[in-house]
């Protein structure tokens, strides 16, 4: 009987480690799933870049790109949502803390639209060469944009931001209001414009057509961007 404990207390140990990590994180286990692709979208794990595809699972580190007229969308496993536009680059971020996950999204160039469920005990962030905003339950869209500064707008919710180059300046966007932060660490709260608003409206679209080409080989589909 003892000799029974000891085996059973093993097994549970070695499920512990390879679940957890040595350091108690969790960086083997899947936080995200591709529901969907139009045209060219590209994945990188384990430092090798390949075609994504629908259904794969996201882990920590894993990174995404997206070509010309093309596009993903990302869902969490607490059922957040990201819809990454063409010509963006992102990559996922997870650690496990004891029953909770701390989720980081950095995006590096492009714009996503995203749609994040309720955030109780979990850490929720969006990351930019510029920025670091911290959602608690809320929908909008992201940008980088060429000049190297950050935009996002809120339409719902409330979001927290933190410059994290310069000055560092802070502060917090509501429904209805965009923020925009610079290379110096500058950060200015605006109301949505209109032009933000059809921003807005288009990330929460994400239409697609599908072409079909027959040859003497069988069909082939061909999704793409709707405008």
């Amino acid at each position: 009987m003892k000799t029974n404990k000891i085996f059973l207390a093993l097994v549970i140990l070695v499920s512990s480690t390879l679940f957890f990590g040595s350091s108690g994180e969790n960086k083997s286990a899947s936080v995200a799933v591709i529901s969907k692709i139009v045209k060219d979208v590209e994945i990188q794990k384990n430092n090798k870049w390949e075609k994504a595809k629908i259904g794969q699972t996201l882990e920590s580190g894993d990174q995404l790109k997206t070509g010309s007229k093309s596009l993903v969308i990302v869902r969490f496993l607490d059922n957040s949502l990201l819809r990454v536009q063409e010509n963006s680059t992102l990559k996922i971020y997870a650690d496990k803390l004891k029953k909770d996950m701390s989720k980081n999204t950095h995006l590096e160039e492009g714009q996503l639209g995203f749609k994040v469920t309720k955030q109780e005990d979990e850490d929720f962030k969006f990351t930019t060469p510029t920025m670091v905003a911290s959602i608690r339950g809320t929908e909008g869209f992201l940008e980088v944009q060429k000049n190297g500064s950050s935009m996002l707008s809120c339409e719902t919710g409330a979001i927290d931001i933190e410059a994290s180059l310069g000055s560092k300046q802070t502060g917090n966007v509501t429904a209805g209001k965009f923020v925009v932060v610079t290379d110096a660490g500058e950060v200015e709260v605006k109301e949505n414009t209109p032009e933000i608003r059809k921003k807005l409206e288009s990330n929460k679209k994400m239409t697609s057509r599908s072409l079909i080409l027959k040859t003497n080989k069988g069909d082939i589909k061909i999704d793409f961007r709707s405008e």
